[in-house]
């Protein structure tokens, strides 16, 4: 079967959506941080990317909407191209100042910093040993560090990683 007669044919998720056990794109109703409303139900949000409890934060949502009034809603670009704000400078600054560095550089999401600072760190010649259940985002990461030898070992088998290191 080709290509598309695979994508034409594929019923898995519409199956486990019938069965009302889909777990992807479930929409809030509310939000307030650690609870949320999904489907019509209070629920204590676990999967959050909001570790420090900031989106409810007046001083950061007064932020925000001052920010949004002077540049809209998107930078309009990546921040390599044409996407960087003097706020994202500025801010890096103070994370800098903050955490007593020469330098600090944000990215948008937990992933693309994996991606980055893996890529950026190790090449060819390096050795990078990772537990096999790593985040995607490391595996990314490893993928962009061209020529890099990758060593896995058994999730959470510190013998197993003693073999590698030896």
């Amino acid at each position: 079967m080709d290509i598309f007669g695979k994508c034409m044919n594929f019923n898995k998720a519409h199956e486990v959506i019938e069965m009302g056990i889909y777990p992807y794109f479930q929409p809030l109703s509310a939000n307030d941080g650690p609870r949320v409303e999904m489907n019509g139900q209070e629920t204590i949000m676990l999967g959050s990317n909001n570790y420090l409890g900031l989106t409810h934060d007046p001083r950061v949502i007064k932020a925000a909407l001052n920010a949004t009034k002077k540049y809209g809603t998107s930078c309009s670009g990546s921040r390599f191209m044409n996407g960087t704000l003097d706020l994202h400078l500025e801010l890096e600054d103070k994370l800098a100042k903050f955490m007593k560095k020469e330098a600090a550089l944000i990215f948008s999401t937990g992933f693309l910093a994996n991606l980055g600072a893996i890529s950026a760190l190790a090449g060819k010649d390096d050795y990078i040993i990772i537990d096999k259940s790593d985040h995607a985002s490391i595996y990314a990461g490893i993928q962009a560090a061209f020529g890099a030898t990758v060593k896995r070992y058994k999730h959470n088998d510190m013998e197993d990683l003693e073999k590698i290191i030896k």
